[in-house]
């Protein structure tokens, strides 16, 4: 990031202590996002899909947020540095927000498993609705889509599961 700026290391390490803080002054969140997280986290965990599709689409809709993550997805398909950060920020919050709501609901060991099929529908709509814009899928509106992909994920949150194999341990 320093390289691409053109600035030295340690002016990005002044200012930014942690990649969390980056990545989200980057990404230019307009709500703070552990309330958010928590919103999602809320509430029966059957409507858990329905919640996390919401605010995802929110996100992604918001004229401030939306282009921030437009220009993070592209440069996460084509930066593996970004890539990583973009996989550590999903695994530190979203997934440990939303496997603490399942404590009760599904085995630990099934969270890394159930994580990267909901990061599948998630990045794959992104990259569907917003980055390629398949129609109609573009142009649906919002709680249309919400309506359609929140089971989707509320099925790989708490619905069955195949035996996988259990995924390397992620960032801590």
């Amino acid at each position: 990031i320093a390289a691409a700026a053109g600035v030295d290391p340690a002016l990005v390490h002044h200012y930014f202590t942690t990649k969390e803080q980056l990545f989200q002054a980057a990404v230019a969140f307009p709500v703070d996002l552990p309330t958010a997280l928590a919103g999602i986290a809320e509430g029966p965990v059957a409507e858990l899909g329905d919640r996390l599709a919401d605010t995802f689409l929110g996100a992604w809709e918001h004229p401030r947020t939306g282009p921030a993550l437009e220009a993070l997805l592209r440069s996460a398909l084509t930066s593996q540095v970004v890539g990583r950060l973009v996989r550590e920020f999903f695994t530190r919050h979203i997934v440990r927000s939303v496997g603490a709501r399942l404590a009760d609901v599904v085995p630990a060991t099934e969270l890394p498993v159930r994580a990267g099929f909901v990061a599948s529908q998630l990045f794959g709509l992104a990259v569907v609705r917003y980055l390629l814009r398949f129609e109609p899928i573009a142009s649906a509106p919002r709680d249309s889509v919400r309506r359609t992909v929140g089971p989707t994920l509320q099925s790989y949150l708490t619905g069955p599961v195949d035996d996988l194999p259990e995924a390397a341990p992620g960032p801590e």
